[in-house]
């Protein structure tokens, strides 16, 4: 339900000449660098997180909006990486609406605040 105005955003973002990447995040914890959770001091450590070159490939560009139907801390790593100029459209609240658009838009989670975003960081 939230990419639905990511991709309609993009569509527009894309019209106005400007590249967009759409990432789906689905293991945020691969995305700190290892200094960012201190890896080697766990009594099974792993180090199978991102390079900074596999991170500059995935999310690099001028401008990152991070969007998420729910807590912003999970693009926490993303935001706290990226050296783009960047924003984030998180879930504030929960509330009765007659449809999915109605509680994105109450949310501020619509193509338009997206692009209009978007556009502010990119100029």
């Amino acid at each position: 339900m939230s990419l639905l105005p990511v991709f309609e955003a993009a569509a527009l973002i894309e019209a106005e000449g400007f590249g967009v990447r759409i990432v789906s995040v689905i293991n945020p914890r691969r995305l700190y660098r290892p200094s960012d959770v201190a890896w080697e001091t766990c009594a099974e450590p792993d180090g199978s997180f991102l390079s900074d070159e596999g991170f500059e490939a995935l999310f690099g560009g001028d401008a990152l909006i991070g969007v998420i139907g729910g807590a912003s801390g999970m693009l926490e790593p993303v935001m706290l990486r990226s050296t783009a100029k960047r924003d984030v459209f998180a879930w504030k609240r929960g509330e009765t609406t007659a449809s999915a658009g109605e509680l994105m838009a109450f949310n501020g989670i619509t193509a338009e605040g997206l692009v209009k975003r978007s556009l502010e960081l990119l100029h």
